[in-house]
């Protein structure tokens, strides 16, 4: 790799994060390279595209550890965690993103754990702004006299903590 950074081909581009550039004697030139090389490269196929199921690519964990991991955040969401069902989504954006129908075969162990991880957060998401705006519109017109005994700014007041404060 170092004989290919010292020839002017960045990192990145060995590591598959940039397209490949041209020829390098095509590029000098200036010119496309002749129609007899690029039917040659048309003869050769190109790999195909490494799959990556986290957003971070080849830096991030690979296809093997990644169904362990999905269906971790997805069980410990249940245990009062729902924020790392949203984790999960994060995460693992590209297997929730791309269409079942269409999706790479390797996604086919992570997808439930990442689309139930998907579900649970919106769900918890809805039930968390439903309770907020609940007590933030309704408040005292909503609940009547039972609002003073059910916010907590006026616990202080109820426990005797604010006589000391002068």
């Amino acid at each position: 790799m170092e004989a290919r950074v010292a020839a002017g081909v960045p990192a990145d581009e060995e590591s598959g994060l940039l397209p490949r550039a041209s020829p390098p004697a095509a590029a000098a030139a200036g010119r496309r390279p002749s129609s007899s090389s690029s039917s040659a490269a048309a003869l050769r196929r190109a790999p195909p595209p490494a799959v990556w199921a986290t957003v971070d690519g080849p830096l991030g964990m690979p296809l093997e550890e990644a169904e362990g991991h999905a269906r971790r955040f997805f069980l410990w969401g249940f245990a009062c965690l729902p924020f790392l069902w949203a984790i999960n989504c994060c995460y693992f954006w590209p297997v929730l993103r791309s269409p079942a129908a269409s999706s790479p075969p390797a996604f086919a162990p992570i997808r439930p754990y990442v689309m139930r991880s998907a579900i649970g957060f919106t769900i918890f998401a809805a039930v968390l702004l439903t309770w907020a705006t609940t007590f933030i519109v309704g408040g005292e017109r909503l609940f009547g006299p039972v609002w003073k005994d059910l916010v907590m700014y006026n616990v202080a007041d109820k426990l005797g903590l604010t006589g000391f404060m002068g």
